[in-house]
């Protein structure tokens, strides 16, 4: 899914700051911040994003208690996410518990666990 696929109605023309933790890096520990956040590499530990997004590439893995507010899954996680919206892509891995107020699960991808549907994202 590409960046502009991602977006919500009306964020077409908004410019959001973002980060990202590049595909050779790995780190363990805690990430928290006011912008969107790209994951390439391995990351162990908390991430807490509640209003912006996260994106899960297909190279990373990762082990996490996640809070964030959209959430985009095309590599490994495993773990704990509580999201407005989560999207596991068809080449998106899954273990945990999941709880979101919108899940979409595409063709071919994989999901292990629990999903608990909310009507309100409460970050």
């Amino acid at each position: 899914m590409s960046p502009d696929e991602k977006k919500q109605p009306g964020e077409a023309n908004l410019t959001r700051p973002s980060s990202r933790l590049g595909q050779q890096l790995v780190m363990n520990g805690t990430i928290s911040g006011p912008e969107d956040l790209e994951l390439q590499g391995n990351f162990t530990g908390k991430i807490d994003l509640a209003f912006h997004d996260l994106s899960i590439q297909k190279t990373a893995k990762v082990k996490a208690e996640i809070k964030a507010k959209n959430v985009f899954i095309h590599g490994e996680m495993d773990g704990q996410l509580k999201a407005e919206r989560v999207v596991i892509s068809e080449s998106g891995r899954f273990t945990g518990e999941l709880l979101a107020c919108k899940v979409s699960i595409q063709n071919g991808a994989k999901f292990k666990g629990t999903i608990k549907i909310s009507k309100e994202y409460q970050p």
